[in-house]
């Protein structure tokens, strides 16, 4: 689709110009046929083009999640009472705050004037609106709810913001304790130890067992620092470089950290979560369950997981109901597969989804705070006995020198 500045004539011989969406030359004369003018110039909008490079020039990234959710809101609240798509999407793009953003929906209004139904407008712009996203509101217009599919998309969107909300309220002040004790640990041993080692030594004293130990890992430290340093830095660089590029090493990434003591079951919890939170609001939208299936290969977070789903679906597609192609998978709980079985037993399978997901909303950020909870106490402790013991190592010496003294 183009943008041209047109000119055209009408009834009464009056001239009369204007900007118009239209995929070439000859459908913008019909268009302007259709309103009542005689097109006589047109020409593409070359300052929609200027603006496009300088909008793409100075746009980081693509739209935030909370961006999306007030236009969803927005979106819905006007449909829902009967406002035209046009007209809301011109509010929207009014109401809108960043600009990169507000130009989008701008383009969005234009395609939908020009006849484009809003979902294939939607895909012109996959770095703002994912395949789940274009796929809930094709769902919409074909079974006219659009304003319910906006504000479920709403809804999805604010529990995916909790549970990020959660986790990161959950985790800052563990990161914070984790990186003075890091810090601590490198001070410690690379500076104020080796200072004691050199006077201790000079003094001749005899060492006891902690304060071995506690120069030991000094002297370890001090050599082996480049080796720590490179496993902290480079290491998860290439473990996300693998993960990329060997789907093997992925799958075989995931079922390691899925078997992880306190955070393996979080992960589990929340790849499932998200399955089912996805096929949900799909299936309810209206998705076919295979192409609700492939939808949510890519939204699980997890690549054994995608692959898992990858499977069902092609067992679904071939013929077997979604259990039975779910029990075949260890990594679907009881819980889910029982729900999936009462729904397709009584024909409500978007209910028992639902179900799911709200129990796993109840349930995911509970986990979250107790797995934190935990560690919290946990870090004080390390640290309490990792300065108690550096103490006593440096102490018991200092002590023995004095007695010899006295």
């Amino acid at each position: 689709m183009q943008t041209y500045i047109y000119t055209g004539v009408d009834r009464t011989g009056r001239n009369v110009a204007g900007r118009m969406v239209a995929s070439d030359e000859a459908s913008l004369e019909e268009k302007v046929r259709a309103a009542g003018l005689w097109l006589i110039a047109a020409e593409p909008d070359r300052s929609e083009a200027h603006a496009k490079r300088g909008l793409a020039r100075f746009s980081f990234g693509g739209t935030s999640r909370r961006e999306l959710i007030n236009f969803c809101t927005l979106m819905s609240f006007q449909l829902k009472v009967g406002i035209p798509m046009v007209t809301a999407l011109q509010v929207s793009a009014e109401d809108c705050e960043k600009a990169s953003f507000r130009q989008i929906i701008f383009e969005l209004k234009q395609h939908v004037e020009a006849g484009t139904m809003l979902c294939e407008a939607l895909e012109k712009y996959p770095s703002s609106f994912s395949p789940q996203f274009v796929s809930l509101v094709k769902a919409g217009e074909q079974s006219s709810a659009l304003p319910e599919t906006f504000m479920e998309l709403k809804r999805y969107m604010e529990w995916q913001e909790q549970i990020v909300a959660d986790v990161r309220q959950a985790t800052i002040y563990p990161a914070i304790v984790l990186v003075v004790v890091a810090a601590f640990v490198l001070i410690l041993f690379t500076f104020v130890i080796p200072r004691f080692i050199s006077l201790l030594t000079a003094a001749k004293v005899a060492l006891p067992l902690p304060t071995r130990i506690v120069f030991g890992m000094s002297d370890a430290i001090k050599a082996t620092w480049w080796i720590w340093f490179l496993g902290l830095t480079v290491g998860p660089a290439g473990i996300a470089i693998a993960r990329h590029y060997s789907k093997r090493f992925a799958i075989f990434y995931d079922q390691v950290k899925f078997r992880l003591p306190l955070f393996g079951p979080l992960n589990h919890m929340l790849a499932v979560s998200r399955f089912a939170h996805n096929l949900g609001v799909l299936y309810k939208s209206g998705v076919t369950i295979v192409n609700a299936l492939k939808l949510c290969r890519g939204l699980v977070g997890s690549v054994w997981v995608s692959t898992v789903v990858e499977d069902v679906g092609d067992r679904v597609e071939a013929g077997d109901t979604l259990s039975e192609a779910m029990r075949r998978h260890p990594v679907f709980p009881g819980l889910l597969i029982r729900m999936v079985v009462m729904g397709e037993k009584t024909g409500n399978l978007d209910h028992s989804l639902e179900n799911v997901a709200s129990y796993y909303n109840l349930i995911v950020p509970r986990r979250i705070k107790k797995i934190f909870s935990v560690m919290e106490p946990m870090l004080i402790l390390f640290l309490v006995f990792l300065v108690g013991f550096v103490a006593l190592a440096i102490f018991l010496p200092i002590l023995g020198l004095l007695s010899a003294i006295h």
